[in-house]
């Protein structure tokens, strides 16, 4: 191919300039004659500067004529003309310059630990001289650049690769500098030693920023804090500081000092104890006390990807633990946000400085916003939420999305825009090594930019801007959007006057008047409600800083209350809360960030006694009401499993677990009673919700005591001792949890081989001491409260009978021993939780008890015996009162009804052995064992009843009962049930449907069991 067919060729592929190509081809016609035509045109049109890939194909020849072998000739072209820096390195090898292209295409990476074994072999290890040592870093370093920068440019490895190859070469030199530094060091003046132990004093070189976060660039500096285990003096009369101070300072002129070789990483100590006015190493102590007695919030985010990259790895990991409560703070941390605030000010500063439009890292839109986005939201929640505390960039945009603090498409997208902006500092950089993040102005610069990216044709220069702007468009909506989009939210929904409410508590008839202005009717009550929102309580009056975030907070906050459905409830929830929470003033930062949040909190406090009573026992909760998602109107039972798991596993003793399992429970309660005052999820989700989430937290406690108990005794975790079932009944094993429920529960065993066992432990103190400690992780109070309360008296022989049973116990006892009302609680029993080959067999036995015969007239005439005496004892009420579960007509009658036709017939039709008796009522009907209009009756009548209940709990917490005693309670309650025209006529639409409902159960329960007793 001659140079003018060459030029052709390539000009499809968008270059300008192919005369350029043409002349430079000329200068090596005679390698291009040998070399493959269509590699040749095709390494070419790939290459950002094809005529600068022929120069730079010049200087090579010299050291090796010949081509390199098929499928390498493409690759070294585009390599030569997308970097004059990595053209440059191949160029000082010599003739050994096609093993370093051999290594781009066939190494695709190397860790730490290869970088260090690598530098070893090739004498860059042990006792070297300061210039032995400098040069042999230098020349892997430049070694190792051509083979990531290569595969970068070839597009072999992603913006994820680079990165992480690039902080292991550092880590590799780093360990190596100190190793041998220390070395040195060690033989000239003696070896460090820990004073009264005699063995060597650990040093810890840890990485900081890019490094720590493995994120490094082609020209970044890298972050070091040298720290070291202790003070004290030395035989020689040096002290330890003495002798790290020296070792720190060797190894960053190792790294950094500029020779003939150029460097290997510029060291930036700026981020160590007491910055550049500290010592250059510090002791673990002194470092800590610094932190304890002046760590600031920027030095917070400092700290978020700290790890070790060189020396004694335990001495980092101890630094790094130690300054866990330093840089998360266990409480909700909105108070931070100022601090975070005035960082982002700056930052905001920043960006009208000359070239800030053309900078990719600090211009608007950039990654220096999307890394504070991340860290921002990491110092908020990190204290509180342990999957957060990642070092990367992108692991933490993926933990925030994860677990909901930011919307997963929103995360995916600064992502995307975060590779892209990285990918774009990469391509900049590799040219010529520099220390630069500006794109080119220049119209050629700017075009081989986008050709060294991927953009190819005449419009590559065109779609690289566009590409740009749309992620920097997205960087910069999220990056603004943070802290100021609530202050305009707030401003715009707020009523002016109410401004002034707050102002004006102190003349009390102006703000009595204003009160009944607003609505409220109460108005003593509303006025010392509001005084106590502002002020505090006596015991604990406000603090300024609260009295100023409150008076920022009020006009929208008070709105919302004049807004709501109760006003005066609301209003006396609010400050109950905010005397509860006390100092806490994070917590009304958080509702001045977050007006949806107040919105919400507002909402509950208007609409459900039962939740915003939950709330007051656990305000911490406040924050989890952040979490995007929340919005998840349904969670499958894997989904929470999987986050439940991955928080306990990120929990580092038992106190801890116990503590994450029931916040888990708290949040995801709170999740499902939202949804539900806000009627996006039916009563029966809400059942089939609560079910899950008591299933996922049970095998989550039943996992832990296991766990506990093994390690106690020493039995092996193996298949016997997995032999554990768990057996939920009533509400839960229907899969019909409320609000209230208790978790009845049966636990069985199966110990399998007796020898097995023999040496080890008694299989039933085993497994009763697994049970024990299951009840204890859900039901033990601690800070976050109880999970659950469990029952266990429906276990064979009740009270009276041990813990757990054998599975031969519990057949036997089934078999011989267990009574008709057993029988009956055991239609709804399910395993829902244990060994799964377990549960079969335990099911098995469960159904040949319940259904292996038939329902005796005596017997069905029993049950409704039992049920006329629960209906004398527990179902009257006082007045126009009715009891809608014990009552004539009531949830019981369905119960009892649909129960005593599963016993009767569920032996010959097995269609109809359902737990939950919503879909019982249904395989009845579709057997032909209830007629269409009496199923139709129960149905309707048991969702009409269920939804009063769970009505009733949460808007008045009352359990069971309605009554007349307060019409506007009765009128809200219609209101929420959606009964429509006046106000009497809403509640008398109610009265009359909850008559006509029980009486059409009532009619259905007296006709089937007139049948049964014949």
């Amino acid at each position: 191919m001659t140079a003018e067919e060459l030029a052709r060729a390539i000009a499809a592929s968008g270059v300008r300039d192919t005369a350029q190509v043409a002349e430079a081809a000329r200068a090596v016609a005679g390698w291009l004659a040998r070399a493959p035509a269509d590699e040749v045109a095709e390494g070419l049109a790939a290459a950002a500067e094809p005529a600068a890939a022929l120069h730079q194909l010049a200087r090579l020849l010299p050291a090796a004529e010949a081509p390199p072998a098929p499928g390498r000739v493409a690759p070294l072209l585009r390599l030569l003309g997308g970097s004059a820096a990595l053209a440059g390195s191949l160029v000082a090898e010599g003739a050994a310059w096609p093993a370093l292209v051999a290594a781009v295409l066939e190494v695709p990476a190397r860790g730490p630990d290869v970088q260090r074994a690598a530098l070893a072999a090739a004498g860059g290890s042990g006792l070297l001289s300061r210039a032995e040592l400098q040069a042999a870093l230098r020349r892997h370093r430049r070694r190792e650049l051509v083979r990531i920068g290569g595969r970068d440019l070839l597009g072999l490895a992603s913006v994820e690769d680079t990165v992480r190859e690039l902080s292991a070469l550092a880590e590799g030199v780093i360990d190596a500098a100190v190793a041998s530094v220390r070395a040195r060091l060690a033989a000239e003046w003696g070896e460090a030693l820990v004073p009264g132990e005699g063995r060597p004093a650990a040093f810890v070189v840890l990485g900081m920023g890019k490094l720590g976060g493995e994120e490094l660039n082609y020209s970044s500096d890298v972050d070091l804090v040298y720290v070291y285990e202790c003070d004290g003096e030395q035989a020689a009369g040096r002290t330890l500081g003495q002798f790290f101070s020296r070792l720190a300072e060797e190894v960053t002129r190792a790294l950094g000092e500029v020779t003939g070789d150029g460097l290997v990483f510029r060291v930036d100590l700026r981020l160590r104890p007491g910055g550049g006015e500290g010592p250059v190493a510090v002791s673990l102590p002194a470092a800590l006390s610094y932190y304890e007695a002046w760590g600031q919030t920027w030095e917070r985010a400092a700290w978020l990807k700290a790890r070790a990259v060189g020396g004694d790895r335990a001495l980092g990991e101890r630094m790094v633990a130690e300054l866990v409560p330093f840089v998360y703070r266990r409480y909700l941390d909105f108070g931070t946000i100022e601090d975070l605030k005035a960082m982002k000010r700056r930052v905001d500063a920043s960006l009208g400085a000359p070239g800030a439009a053309r900078d990719v890292k600090l211009g608007r839109g950039g990654i220096r916003e999307v890394e504070f986005f991340v860290q921002a939201q990491q110092l908020v929640h990190g204290g509180k939420d342990a999957r957060l505390r990642v070092r990367s960039t992108l692991s933490a945009l993926a933990a925030l999305a994860a677990t909901g603090y930011v919307e997963p498409a929103l995360a995916a997208e600064l992502a995307a825009a975060y590779r892209f902006l990285r990918d774009v500092e990469h391509k900049l950089q590799i040219v010529q090594e520099r220390r630069t993040q500006l794109v080119p102005s220049d119209p050629d610069a700017l075009l081989a930019l986008a050709r060294r990216l991927g953009f190819r044709g005449a419009e590559a220069a065109a779609e690289f801007a566009a590409a740009r702007a749309r992620h920097g468009a997205v960087v910069q909506g999220a990056f603004a959007a943070l802290f100021h989009g609530a202050e305009e939210e707030r401003r715009r929904e707020a009523e002016p006057e109410l401004a002034l409410l707050i102002d004006e508590l102190d003349q009390t008839q102006l703000a009595l008047w204003r009160l009944g202005q607003l609505g409220f009717r109460d108005l003593e009550s509303a006025y010392r409600e509001l005084r106590l929102l502002r002020d505090g309580p006596p015991h604990a009056p406000a603090s300024a800083r609260r009295r100023a975030a409150l008076v920022r907070l009020a006009p929208a906050l008070l709105t919302e209350i004049a807004r709501s459905a109760a006003p005066e409830r609301a209003l006396h929830h609010l400050a109950t809360f905010v005397s509860t929470i006390g100092a806490r003033t994070s917590y009304l930062h958080l509702l001045l960030e977050n007006p949806g949040v107040m919105r919400l909190l507002v909402r509950l406090f208007a609409t459900s006694e039962f939740l915003s009573a939950f709330f007051l026992r656990h305000p911490e909760l406040l924050d989890s009401l952040v979490r995007a998602d929340l919005m998840r109107i349904v969670r499958a039972r894997e989904d929470m499993a999987a986050e439940l798991g991955a928080r306990l596993a990120a929990a580092p003793d038992l106190e801890a677990r116990l503590d994450t399992l029931r916040r888990f429970r708290h949040e995801e309660f709170l999740r499902i009673g939202v949804h539900d005052i806000e009627g996006t999820l039916e009563p029966a989700e809400v059942g089939r919700q609560l079910t899950s989430l008591a299933e996922t937290c049970l095998a989550a406690a039943l996992a832990i005591a296991r766990g506990e108990v093994l390690a106690r005794t020493g039995v092996p975790d193996a298949p016997e001792s997995e032999g554990l079932a768990v057996l939920g009944l009533g509400k839960l094993g229907g899969g019909e949890l409320a609000y209230a429920s208790d978790l009845d529960l049966i636990f069985v065993y199966d110990p399998g081989d007796p020898a097995w066992w023999n040496g080890r432990a008694v299989p039933h103190e085993f497994f009763t001491r697994i049970a024990e400690r299951t009840i204890s992780a859900l039901a033990t109070p601690t800070r976050e409260g109880i999970a659950y309360r469990i029952d266990t008296r429906l276990r064979p022989s009740g009270n009276q009978g041990p813990l757990v049973s054998s599975l031969a116990a519990f057949a036997t006892y089934h078999r011989t021993g267990a009574r008709l009302w057993e029988r009956q609680a055991l239609i709804k029993a399910r395993v829902v939780a244990g060994a799964p080959a377990l549960g079969a067999r335990l099911e098995a036995i469960v159904a040949e008890f319940v259904y292996g015969r038939g329902l005796s007239p005596a017997e069905g005439a029993a049950i409704a015996d039992m049920r006329a005496r629960i209906e004398r004892e527990r179902g009257a009420a006082d007045g126009e009162g009715v009891n809608i579960k014990t009552g004539r007509g009531g949830l019981i009658d369905v119960e009892f009804l649909v129960q005593m036709l599963q016993l009767r017939h569920g032996y010959a039709h097995p269609a109809v052995r359902v737990r939950d008796t919503p879909g019982a009522i249904g395989a009845l009907a579709a057997a032909g064992l209830l007629l269409p209009a009496d199923a139709r009756a129960l149905a309707e009548g048991y969702a009409f009843l269920r939804a009063l209940e769970s009505r009733l709990r949460l808007e008045h917490n009352q359990p069971l009962e309605v009554t007349a005693a307060d019409p506007a309670a009765l009128l809200a309650l219609a209101r929420r049930l959606g009964y429509g025209g006046t106000d009497a006529e809403a509640v008398a639409a109610l009265r009359a449907d909850h008559t006509r409902h029980g009486e059409a159960i009532r009619a259905v329960y007296d006709r089937h069991f007139a049948v049964s007793a014949r």
